[in-house]
């Protein structure tokens, strides 16, 4: 199996000091599922799934092929790096790297403010809650067979040119809004630069809840569901564009909200169930009613518990506005 680059003494005396860049990497499937692909069982299951060793080995070397191109691009322009994997990012070990919050700096400092995440959506989407201020954030697709790559700037056929523009600054960044939310409890979350799902702990449970829209037009529902999904400008190509709310431009100030599976007693219709709000203008607030209710930010790797009597506000601030690469 190739392996990913190995950190020179240079690039780690870049980690402890101060990079150029900051290049966040992913553990390929195969890095993550090799003890279950030498199993028997475990390789009977990917055999049915259709993912073969030789697909899996393809994928893998196509993204230490490309890590190893922008690594090296990089160290020809005599740009330092520090590189690190998200599982660096959200280890105790590194205590720098905390959520970028609003007026405090986060972790992800490197001298000429550019983060590049070398994978897919995922990758870029967890990287991000590192990420603000003026610190920009460009993704590479290392794999686009494989991966997703909607808000992926670069390729293996762009890496070159396109990084090329982005050092010279010939090619700007856009200013994009995230979800910002407060939990009653005081916990830290993450802004959200995809969406953020809201719900009980356990998926075959109902979620019951008060959705409140703070705003000009202010309302309030009491609902019961399958959930909730917020989702920001960025996030409108995802898990809500299932629910036909339209298309929002990265750059707009709107977000959006849907209810997965609304029940309405006899007698009753829920009137808030799928809605375009104004980011300058709305928010949202949510009361939990659930012994275990859960929120996620970005998918499942980032969740906390939000009990009864709990309460989480969500706006689309302007304090947690990203520059992304587009």
């Amino acid at each position: 199996m190739k392996q990913p680059p190995a950190t020179t003494a240079s690039q780690l005396s870049a980690q402890t000091q101060q990079p150029d860049v900051i290049v966040i990497q992913k553990r390929t499937a195969l890095e993550r599922y090799a003890a279950e692909f030498n199993s028997d069982s475990g390789r009977s299951y990917f055999l049915r799934d259709g993912q073969s060793d030789q697909i899996l080995q393809r994928a893998h070397d196509q993204h230490c092929e490309t890590l190893d191109r922008l690594l090296t691009e990089l160290t020809h322009k005599n740009i330092s790096f520090g590189l690190y994997t998200l599982d660096d990012l959200a280890s105790d070990t590194h205590t720098s790297f905390s959520f970028y919050q609003s007026g405090k700096p986060s972790g992800l400092t490197p001298k000429r403010s550019l983060v590049i995440c070398v994978g897919g959506d995922g990758t870029l989407l967890r990287a991000s809650h590192y990420v603000g201020g003026d610190v920009a954030l460009v993704g590479l697709n290392s794999v686009p067979m494989h991966s997703v790559g909607h808000l992926c700037q670069l390729s293996p056929d762009t890496l070159l040119s396109g990084l090329a523009e982005i050092l010279e600054n010939k090619r700007k960044p856009k200013w994009v809004r995230r979800l910002i939310s407060r939990t009653s409890t005081g916990t830290i979350l993450p802004y959200a630069l995809n969406d953020i799902y809201f719900g009980h702990q356990h998926p075959a449970s109902a979620s019951r809840y008060s959705l409140n829209i703070e705003g000009p037009h202010a309302c309030s529902e009491k609902q019961l569901s399958s959930g909730v999904w917020i989702a920001s400008p960025s996030g409108s190509t995802a898990a809500i564009r299932s629910y036909g709310l339209g298309l929002l431009q990265p750059t707009s100030n709107q977000f959006l909200l849907a209810v997965r599976e609304p029940y309405s007693p006899p007698g009753h219709h829920l009137n808030l169930t799928r809605m375009t709000l104004d980011g300058d203008n709305e928010h949202i607030t949510l009361f939990s009613r659930m012994r275990h209710g859960m929120v996620c930010m970005d998918g499942p790797m980032t969740a906390c518990i939000l009990g009864f009597g709990e309460s989480l506000e969500i706006g689309l601030g302007r304090e947690g506005m990203l520059k992304l690469f587009l």
